[in-house]
């Protein structure tokens, strides 16, 4: 008795080490994939290994240096998700909270400062990310803003 058995021919187009990227740019796979990110900072070079970060998770970053630079960017074009490089230092990004209807803004924050962080929120951030940011917490963090459309989640994690 002969028994049919059912064979394919498997190819694979891509290497594995390829397949990451290939999964990043695919929004279906991949909730980051082509999601617009303003990335603002006074001085950012100082956040391009972020940026290079965000790239590998799909993202497409644009960089603002200041609170202008950042408005105009968002008159201009589809902003999905604000980062803000906040210090104490340096808080010209924590004043355009609550000033204008924004995306989501998530404050990068270089020091565990409560003071600063329960500003931002008190202030209408969607959370906070810690420098230096961990991938797969921004990771976490974007979905999470991208979900939402901007509502803060019920319970921010402290940074």
């Amino acid at each position: 008795m002969d028994k049919d058995y059912l064979t394919c021919d498997v190819r694979l187009d891509r290497t594995p080490r390829e397949m990451p990227a290939m999964i990043a740019n695919q929004p279906e796979m991949n909730p980051l994939a082509k999601a617009s990110i303003a990335l603002c900072a006074r001085e950012p070079e100082e956040l391009e290994p972020l940026a290079a970060v965000l790239a590998s998770l799909g993202c497409v970053v644009r960089f603002a240096e200041n609170a202008e630079e950042l408005t105009e960017l968002l008159e201009g074009e589809t902003v999905d998700v604000v980062l803000a490089h906040i210090c104490p230092s340096r808080k010209e990004f924590l004043d355009l909270l609550g000033q204008q209807e924004l995306p989501p803004v998530i404050p990068l924050l270089c020091h565990a400062d409560e003071h600063l962080y329960l500003e931002t929120l008190r202030r209408g951030a969607f959370d906070c990310v810690p420098l230096p940011a961990q991938k797969d917490e921004l990771r976490r963090v974007l979905t999470l803003a991208l979900r939402s459309k901007g509502k803060s989640p019920s319970v921010p994690t402290p940074c």
